[in-house]
């Protein structure tokens, strides 16, 4: 991004990181009065400036913020800085610059872990050729593509005990950094978002081997999840990452956070550095200076570009190296392997409490529910009703292959109103304005007594519905990864 772009800041903990940031950029040094999070995040980025800020607000209940981080004399960007915020605060950062590469966990309380990625050889041979049938590479600007690439993120159980932190945090995190790297590179209209998260007790080994496999588990559950790329964090990590190209899956290291953005880019198409100058512009490149974009040794957050400078050189050569000019081209084919699902996305996991997303924000008295769209699952009608709990029973898969029904809690809140059942109506004042409608769905083992150990994984399509206009419904689709 040539200009600097920052969103208003909220109060609290963004507020005050964005005001520390000068707005859009200052120096990462602890000012008086910093929450501890603000502290933890600065004291890792060594006097880098954090610029280019995109923030995003509510994302599946999270708070996103990212940009570069510049040399503080010069302005050259040295690397990256990606920050993903819960509710209560806790916090995922991936941090990129020199000497300093990994992902840092901050917990509601200021507790901080931070975890470094091991050095690599990101020119090392990582990719197959894709030998399923691919959908028609088209530009973003071709009837039906709206340049959403929906990822469906799949964990095994060894690399969640490896991150330790929340999964759909760290999932948005690794999307969010291929974003920005897209943004630095002017490529428009095109952006990765989280589909749906699974978790696997079957550890597999991040080699070519493993991405077979993880593609054979995945393309499958397009028709549920909605989802156009399958992406894997597993453990036993023999590469980094590996990835088909082109084509539309990757199997990463979780040691490695810096891994997707590079994978991610072979997906498209792209290869590592075209040393022999061939007449081919799907490379990375490097500048004399030492730059290596994200396809041709990973080491700043730009894919090629030649109409895009770095330190006044050129990041790409219009015959030779232009990943732009690629990804504009490959962003139909990566977002058409499944129909852009219109509505609302709920993720839950269960290293989470609960999950909520907004599924409505109307003005006036919000008279707004959520229904099953069958009877075995849950209420499939509104009601008036008050205070309470909705219990829905959901097919889920456990390792074994078996589906079995699993019990969850779910529960609606307006803006600042106590929470109701699913299906209920009611507002909590007669003179209540609007305000957001929430989703919140949770998981408890007591629900669930008789149900087998492990690991439990699925979707469920829900609906709101607005009592004042029977014609507006939402659709909400619900991935669930549930450990009993």
């Amino acid at each position: 991004m040539n200009n600097v772009l920052c969103r208003k800041a909220i109060h609290g903990l963004w507020g005050a990181l964005l005001l520390f940031a000068g707005g859009c950029t200052q120096d990462a040094a602890q000012t008086a009065g910093e929450r501890p999070l603000t502290a933890a995040v600065a004291q890792e980025l060594g006097g880098r400036r954090f610029q280019d800020i995109d923030s995003q607000a509510d994302v599946q209940g999270y708070r996103i913020d990212s940009g570069n981080l510049a040399e503080p004399l010069s302005g050259r960007v040295e690397g990256a800085l990606v920050m993903v915020t819960d509710r209560e605060g806790a916090l995922t950062a991936i941090i990129d610059r020199p000497g300093r590469r990994g992902t840092l966990h901050v917990d509601k309380a200021g507790s901080r872990r931070f975890v470094e990625e091991p050095a690599y050889d990101y020119l090392k041979p990582d990719t197959l050729a894709e030998r399923a049938a691919l959908p028609r590479a088209s530009d973003t600007s071709g009837p039906g593509s709206d340049g959403a690439i929906d990822a469906l993120v799949l964990f095994s159980k060894q690399a969640l005990a490896v991150l330790r932190s929340d999964p759909v945090a760290f999932a948005l995190a690794q999307l969010e950094m291929s974003n920005l790297g897209l943004r630095n590179s002017q490529v428009t209209g095109v952006k990765l978002r989280l589909g749906g998260v699974r978790v696997t007790e079957t550890d597999l080994a991040v080699d070519g081997s493993g991405l077979g496999q993880l593609q054979q588990l995945l393309n499958p559950l397009r028709a549920s999840y909605l989802h156009d790329i399958n992406v894997g964090y597993f453990e036993k990590s023999p590469y980094a990452g590996m990835a088909y190209v082109p084509g539309a899956s990757s199997i990463n290291s979780i040691h490695y956070p810096l891994a997707f953005r590079h994978e991610v880019g072979h997906n498209a198409g792209g290869s590592h550095c075209n040393e022999n100058g061939t007449d081919n512009y799907r490379f990375g490149y490097q500048t004399s200076g030492g730059a290596h974009t994200m396809l041709c040794g990973n080491n700043v957050p730009y894919y090629s570009n030649p109409q895009v400078s770095y330190e006044g050189r050129p990041l790409g050569n219009a015959r030779t190296a232009d990943m732009a000019r690629l990804w504009r081209e490959q962003a139909g084919r990566l977002s058409g392997y499944s129909p852009a699902f219109e509505g609302v996305r709920l993720i839950y996991v269960s290293e989470q409490p609960e999950a909520s997303a907004v599924v409505a924000t109307v003005p006036g008295r919000p008279r707004i529910g959520v229904v099953a769209l069958s009877s075995d699952v849950g209420p499939t009608s509104l009601t008036y009703g008050g205070p309470g709990m909705t219990t829905l029973t959901v097919k889920l898969t456990g390792q074994d292959g078996l589906v079995r029904p699993v019990n969850l809690r779910a529960l609606r809140q307006i803006a600042n109103c106590p929470r109701t059942t699913m299906n209920s109506t009611v507002v909590c004042h007669p003179d209540a304005d609007g305000g957001p409608v929430q989703l919140i769905v949770g998981y408890s083992a007591l629900d669930n007594p008789g149900l087998p150990p492990g690991w439990y994984n699925g979707t469920l399509m829900l609906e709101a519905r607005n009592v004042n206009d029977p014609a507006w419904k939402a659709p909400i689709l619900v991935s669930l990864a549930v450990l009993r």
